[in-house]
């Protein structure tokens, strides 16, 4: 609408200038048009970059994710730029769990990403939206047309996953499936893996001698676990001090 006034006021500015006979009515008019076109054109610019008419309005969504790797408890980022504003976080969805690509943070200096480690029951994403809306029908009505409406200012999404998750980049992610696919690194996880286990079933004797059958193996499968956590650790700590 403000665009039309716009058109309107310099049309009729002109006409009562130009072609009015009588210039004691057509001068004070066509001045007065002109003002409004002056007005007009102020609004304009004050609405474009000013968001004159307009509120920040705030949307929070929390989504439930997933690992883009089955199987796994995996939170990937990829890095772009080289200062980190830019860095994306891929991941999924319940819903697209299936889909053929992954979803992706918004890719934008304005867009912060924040990652929580914690004893969370899921892992979830929290999107904070900030945007540019009109304060009400009448503002929306006279500078609709400028397409500017829910205009993008910010978003801060925040991840929270558990302590069970891992948090790489796409790179060491890849090093860390190519270290673990190694057939000399398998074996030298077996053989060590097999040494810590007899070594926790040859403690847990020491102090229970009478234990049975069903409590070693209690403690061989707690042996087992604690090791491969362990052994994980101490490979993604390598590959995270890897330049």
């Amino acid at each position: 609408m403000i665009i039309v006034s716009i058109i309107i006021c310099a049309v009729l500015g002109y006409y009562f200038a130009v072609f009015v006979p009588n210039k004691k009515v057509g001068y004070p008019v066509s001045f007065t048009f002109i003002a409004l076109f002056i007005l007009s054109l102020v609004l304009l610019i004050s609405n474009e970059y000013g968001h004159f008419g307009m509120k920040q309005t705030v949307n929070e969504k929390t989504y439930q994710i997933q690992s883009v790797q089955k199987g796994s408890n995996l939170l990937l980022k990829k890095e772009l730029g080289t200062n980190g504003k830019e860095d994306v976080y891929i991941y999924r969805t319940p819903e697209t769990a299936n889909a053929k690509k992954p979803e992706t943070t918004k890719v934008d200096s304005h867009v912060k990403n924040t990652v929580k480690t914690g004893d969370y029951s899921a892992a979830t994403l929290t999107k904070k939206t900030t945007r540019w809306e009109y304060k009400n029908g009448f503002y929306s009505f006279l500078f609709g047309i400028s397409d500017n409406n829910k205009e993008f200012v910010k978003q801060t999404n925040t991840f929270k996953v558990g302590n069970d998750w891992l948090v790489l980049t796409t790179t060491q992610a890849s090093q860390l499936q190519k270290k673990m696919k190694s057939k000399t690194f398998q074996a030298q996880m077996k053989q060590e893996g097999e040494a810590y286990v007899k070594a926790a079933v040859v403690k847990a004797m020491q102090a229970n001698p009478s234990m049975s059958a069903t409590e070693q193996k209690q403690v061989m499968q707690q042996a087992q676990k604690a090791f491969k956590a362990q052994a994980q650790a101490k490979l993604i700590q390598e590959i995270k001090s890897q330049k």
